[in-house]
């Protein structure tokens, strides 16, 4: 059974075309590795879409995961360090990735 990663970065703020290639660079790398991957900006998103919302909703498919991959930029995302932490929590494999 692969391995499940959820892919974690910067979305708001970002023009959303130039968060979406950096989530599918990082997807299609991962898919290259062997792994499924979840990435938060393919998920359905059925609600009133406020930022919260989102996180609710990104937050329940990261819990079908072992993994987490943390996009360069997720040090500037409230939503991705949340991600992270709740990762390290509850014990996921971490990685990084520092390239775009």
């Amino acid at each position: 059974m692969k391995s499940k990663v959820y892919i974690s970065g910067k979305i708001s703020g970002m023009e959303y075309s130039v968060a979406c290639s950096f989530f599918d660079n990082a997807e299609a790398h991962l898919i290259d590795e062997g792994f499924d991957t979840i990435n938060p900006t393919k998920i359905t998103h059925e609600h009133d879409l406020s930022w919260e919302n989102y996180m609710k909703t990104d937050i329940k498919a990261m819990m079908g995961c072992t993994h987490i991959y943390m996009l360069h930029n997720w040090e500037e995302s409230r939503g991705a360090i949340i991600e992270h932490n709740l990762a390290k929590e509850l014990g996921f494999v971490i990685m990084y990735n520092k390239i775009n």
